[in-house]
């Protein structure tokens, strides 16, 4: 029986019923009732890596807002990517995020020079962030970090929202990631960055070019 006509059923028919049928049928239907909106979180997700999983590369402008709880700053630069393993956004000379395959060179806040990525690392959860939300890979994202997930559809946008589920102890990390997909062609829009402290870290893309080449000089370090 669907859903809808359960649910139909229930409400003609609960007033005839006893207490403890009543208290049966009710958690049945609460039952029911998340595994379909489960359902559609899982089709929602599948939709959103199956687009973006085609993109092979794009350019666009980036705009970066980070919130912290005396102080807000901004910059707007580009952003470079190149499936699977490759992107780079560039503020100035002084503000930068480059990765290429196995290494990050970076200097934004409190991280600067260069890292390996290392499974497990902070660098590594750091660049996947950005990697996996670019490709829509975000269930592997959270089976990766023991992220749960919700999603959300706010006006034009799909909203999936990861939350930390690890403790951290030295408040290292994030305590949650949420990425925004455009919900008209399912393409990445945004991607905020909240940890342990309060702040809040956002990226915005705009102004996108897909599938065009990008020089492979961008990522050289």
């Amino acid at each position: 029986m669907k859903l809808k006509k359960w649910c139909g059923f229930c409400s003609t028919t609960f007033s005839f019923l006893p207490l403890a049928m009543k208290k049966v049928l009710f958690l049945i239907t609460t039952i029911l009732i998340a595994m379909q909106l489960q359902a559609q979180d899982v089709s929602l997700l599948n939709r959103i890596k199956a687009t973006n999983s085609k993109v092979k590369s794009f350019e666009a402008d980036l705009s970066n807002t980070l919130v912290k709880p005396k102080k807000t700053t901004s910059q707007k630069g580009k952003l470079y990517f190149v499936s699977p393993k490759e992107f780079a956004a560039l503020f100035s000379e002084d503000s930068y995020m480059i990765v290429n395959q196995s290494k990050i060179k970076m200097d934004m806040g409190l991280f600067h020079g260069i890292f390996k990525l290392k499974d497990g690392g902070m660098m590594q959860s750091l660049s996947n962030i950005f990697l996996y939300g670019f490709q829509g890979r975000i269930q592997e994202l959270a089976d990766e970090n023991d992220y749960s997930l919700t999603t959300k559809t706010e006006g034009n946008y799909h909203v999936v929202t990861g939350t930390n589920n690890k403790k951290s102890l030295l408040g290292i990390g994030y305590k949650q990631v949420i990425f925004k997909y455009s919900a008209s062609d399912l393409l990445i829009k945004e991607i905020r960055l909240i940890d342990y402290g309060g702040s809040e870290d956002t990226y915005t893309v705009s102004n996108v070019k897909y599938d065009i080449p990008v020089d492979k000089k961008t990522f050289q370090f």
